[in-house]
């Protein structure tokens, strides 16, 4: 029996939007019970602790949701012979895999044919300049909108939208405000990501996560309780 004990995490970054590919040995936790994974950004994708090395617990932020995710794996799962996805319970997609490097980078090159396609089914698959920033942006702007946080000022919460190659222009049916919102790189995710509710203001149009073509409307928690 052959003992592996290198492996390969594929993590998209929870900040930034890339994907990052990272090496793990299993000698890394000979002297030490801890290894962090840091994306180029500077954030920590990940962290993986053992106190016998036979038991690993993983803790990962979630490019999707934006929380922290644990899993508690065994030596043979994580350093196995099979990928291992890293699933947002939320949206029920992988953020990730773990596994041999070659079955990690074809999952994550069909994860990525599969965003396509989803485009494809929404006859935008052309049209987008960057599918997988528009579907990431919908979902948030999806997720704004459960949680009641997503409107016009007017009182109106149930905003009409459009979308076009490189944005999402937002209306509202009762004011005519209008929020466009760019959507044609990893940066634009990153800025509607970070805000915490969003609402148009009566008869004007906002340019919402670009601040060089107009406001930038962002609300925090802070912001929000006041």
């Amino acid at each position: 029996m052959i003992l592996t004990t290198n492996t390969t995490i594929a993590i998209q970054c929870s900040q930034c939007g890339k994907l990052e590919f990272h090496a793990l040995s299993l000698f890394a936790f000979s002297r030490r019970g801890r290894k962090n994974l840091l994306c180029g950004c500077g954030l920590q994708h990940m962290s993986v602790t053992s106190g016998n090395l036979q038991q690993f617990n993983v803790t990962y932020a979630c490019a999707y949701c934006g929380e922290t995710h644990y899993l508690r794996l065994n030596r043979h799962t994580l350093w196995g012979y099979n990928k291992l996805p890293l699933i947002c319970p939320a949206v029920e997609a992988p953020v990730g895999y773990i596994g041999p490097r070659q079955k990690v980078t074809q999952a994550c090159h069909e994860q990525e044919q599969s965003i396509g396609e989803l485009a494809a089914g929404l006859g935008y698959e052309e049209d987008f300049e960057n599918p997988e920033v528009m579907l990431r942006i919908l979902d948030y702007l999806h997720h704004l909108a459960k949680q009641g946080d997503l409107g016009c000022a007017c009182g109106n919460l149930q905003l009409s939208f459009e979308l076009l190659p490189d944005r999402i222009e937002l209306y509202c049916e009762f004011c005519e405000a209008v929020g466009v919102i760019y959507a044609d790189s990893s940066d634009n995710v990153r800025q509607i990501e970070g805000i915490n509710s969003m609402y148009l203001e009566e008869n004007k149009t906002l340019h919402i996560n670009n601040p060089l073509r107009g406001q930038h409307l962002s609300k925090t928690n802070e912001e929000v309780k006041k």
